[in-house]
Formats: structure tokens, C-alpha cells, sequence
């Protein structure tokens, strides 16, 4: 069995159905005794250039180890799936595990956006804390500042109704 790396773009509106294709050619590499020694998913990304009038694809990488039937089987599949938009399967002289260097930018990219999530969500509860506090001073205190009462305002009596001269309504 020779090794494998296969990149292949899907089309953007078909991302929610990446993980069962991923699942389906991986399925299909092991019924025929091959092997996935890597899958990686970069994830959305820019095209370089437009590809029937798409700007944007779903990339996914895979380092497979297969015989020529399989092989054939799989470029068959990338030929007959719609969402595939292009592939591209260059023969690799020995199984490659390690993550790429795509893949390990996008890691931390996601890394960083949890990171920024949680600052936000600690700071949101550290805010909501102090206002908590702040307010349950207030209650207990029920004074200003200075220890003075604080002015209440007499309740005002509803307007009289004006009246009305004859023949006005």
C-alpha cells in the first residue's frame, strides 16, 4: 500500500455536512484495509481565486495509506459529490502524523477566540458582582452619602379638571 495526502475544498453552503463526508471517505479507506493516519479540518477559507463564482470553500486534509482500488474508489466519490469543488491527491513517500502548520495556526486562532470569550464573560460577572454589591449597600444604607436622610418628595394630588364653558368639549 502506497501513502496519500488528499486536500479537497468544499462548497461553503455544505459545512454543516463535512463531518459525515469525513466520516464516509474514512469509512471507505478502512473496508479496503487502508489507513487514515491524519485528518485535519482547516476549517472556512478564502480561494485564491473564484471557482464557480465561489470565493470561499471548506478545506480538509488527510493523510491516507491505500492500494490502487481504493484509491480510484475515492477519486470516484470526489467526482460524483456536488460539494466537492476541487481535490487534489499527491503521492507521499512515508505516513505523515504530525498536525500541519495550517492546522496549527487555526488551533491557536481558536484558542485565542476562547480565550478572549472567557476575559469576556469574567469581566461581565465581575461587573455584575460590583453592581450587585453596590445596590445592596444602597438597600442597607438607606441614607446619601454624608449620613443625611435622603429627601423623600411628598406625593402630589392629581390636577383638577378645568372647567369648561358652555358649548366647549
Amino acid at each position: 500500500m502506497r501513502h496519500y495526502e488528499v486536500v479537497f475544498l468544499v462548497h461553503p453552503d455544505q459545512s454543516d455536512q463535512v463531518p459525515g463526508m469525513i466520516e464516509r471517505y474514512e469509512a471507505l479507506i478502512q473496508r479496503g484495509g487502508g489507513a487514515v493516519h491524519r485528518s485535519e479540518d482547516w476549517g472556512r477559507r478564502q480561494l485564491a481565486y473564484p471557482v464557480a463564482k465561489i470565493h470561499k470553500a471548506h478545506y480538509l486534509l488527510m493523510n491516507i495509506e491505500v492500494d490502487a482500488e481504493v484509491l480510484e474508489e475515492l477519486r470516484s466519490a470526489f467526482r460524483f459529490n456536488d460539494a466537492v469543488l476541487r481535490n487534489l491527491i499527491i503521492s507521499r513517500k512515508e505516513p505523515v502524523t504530525e498536525i500541519s502548520k495550517i492546522y496549527a495556526e487555526e488551533l491557536k486562532d481558536q484558542e485565542k477566540d476562547r480565550e478572549r470569550e472567557r476575559r469576556r464573560e469574567e469581566e461581565a460577572a465581575a461587573r455584575a458582582a460590583e453592581r450587585a454589591a453596590r445596590e445592596v449597600s444602597d438597600e442597607e444604607s438607606g441614607m446619601e452619602k454624608d449620613g443625611v436622610e435622603p429627601e423623600t418628595q411628598p406625593e402630589l394630588e392629581p390636577a383638577p379638571e378645568p372647567v369648561l364653558a358652555d358649548g366647549e368639549d
